[in-house]
């Protein structure tokens, strides 16, 4: 789960850093949001459906999440080559 939503937030962030428009930071924070809505409502299926404990998935997801962001700031640090993300804040 926390892969997927590692790709996700990935693809989403870089398809709205192409199209730099004047609601890209807008637009990040709704994807953000549904993201995260679309994360607690599969938490709550697990809770509801299987025997596993929520709070353990969710530190989990929450760890290897953080992994993941933490190698891909790596490798852009170290090869300058990363999600795609802008830093210039005026176009």
């Amino acid at each position: 789960m926390a892969v997927l939503y590692y790709l996700a937030s990935s693809r989403s962030q870089l398809w709205l850093s192409e199209r730099a428009s004047s609601t890209a930071a807008l637009l990040s924070v709704g994807a953000f949001l549904g993201r995260i809505t679309i994360a607690g409502l599969v938490l709550v299926a697990l809770h509801f459906l299987t025997p596993l404990d929520v709070v353990a998935v969710a530190v989990a997801f929450v760890a290897l999440f953080s992994i993941l962001s933490g190698y891909a700031l790596y490798r852009f640090a170290k090869k300058g080559s990363g999600p795609g993300i802008s830093s210039q804040v005026l176009p």
